[in-house]
């Protein structure tokens, strides 16, 4: 009896450490995020572009339009991450069920409403989908939400 209850012990404990060993490979799998919004119809800072990695988020803003608007010089701010904050960045991503959506998703942009993308880099390749902008898609949406939280907490304050 001592013997089977031992053996049961160990094999709970090997399946935990399983379960835990691979959840950190599949977040560890997950090297970058990457969100992009834009704006066709629009004259100033119309497309921000925000890159995360393990050690840093990196915020571009560039400008298009016609007069003053098209001259505006490309920003750029960084953001040194936490190791929690891009360990869930990085498990919402490994979670996102992005692999099997379409690659464009509705009509980004269409009647000036802007356009969304959302980048996963990791061991299994880049997929890209774009999206309306500010719409859910629930096979990412807690993903898209820490995206666009950490967007706006890096975008600048307009005077």
């Amino acid at each position: 009896m001592r013997s089977a209850l031992r053996f049961g012990l160990v094999a709970v404990a090997a399946l935990s450490l399983a379960a835990c060993e691979s959840g950190a490979v599949k977040t560890a799998a997950v090297t970058k995020v990457a969100s992009t919004t834009s704006f066709g119809m629009c004259a100033g800072y119309c497309k921000t572009t925000l890159e995360i990695t393990a050690n840093e988020a990196v915020l571009t803003r560039e400008a298009w339009g016609r007069g003053a608007a098209s001259g505006l010089p490309t920003q750029r701010f960084n953001a040194a991450l936490s190791a929690q904050e891009w360990d869930d960045i990085a498990a919402a991503a490994a979670a996102a069920k992005i692999d099997g959506l379409p690659e464009r998703i509705g009509c980004p942009d269409c009647a000036d409403g802007g356009a969304e993308s959302l980048t996963i880099v990791g061991a299994k390749g880049t997929k890209t989908i774009t999206f309306d902008h500010g719409a859910a898609v629930a096979e990412a949406q807690p993903l898209i939400e820490r995206v666009r939280a950490l967007r706006a907490r890096m975008m600048p304050k307009e005077q």
